[in-house]
């Protein structure tokens, strides 16, 4: 059961990524680039992401709740605008307490 959560979140996480790098592409691709701030709000929503996705993927929990609390501000801060991304931190808030419990579960069947 450890390593089946440990897994869902690093799948989370990943999942957060390439959906970030998925509509950043398509912003520029197909519709021409961003507005003046949104270019600085999508570049540090994904840099929270992968510093989020990097801390669960090493095990480095404390770290990934600085980057999924940094994307957290972020959406909360563009506002109606940051909708997508707040869902998104929230997906990685959610896989960092499914990677943490896991290990933990799996330190306590250890040292049972």
């Amino acid at each position: 059961m450890a390593n089946t959560r440990s897994a869902l979140a690093k799948g989370f996480s990943v999942a957060v990524v390439v959906l970030l790098v998925a509509i950043g592409a398509y912003v520029l691709l197909a519709l021409g680039g961003f507005s003046r701030d949104g270019l600085l709000y999508y570049l540090l929503t994904l840099s929270f992401a992968l510093t989020a996705a990097r801390g669960i993927w090493v095990d480095r929990y404390k770290v990934a709740t600085v980057g999924a609390v940094g994307m957290l501000v972020v959406s909360a801060l563009q506002g109606a605008q940051g909708a997508l991304a707040l869902g998104l931190a929230v997906l990685l808030v959610v896989a960092l307490v499914l990677g943490y419990s896991g290990r933990t579960r799996e330190r306590l069947e250890e040292s049972a």
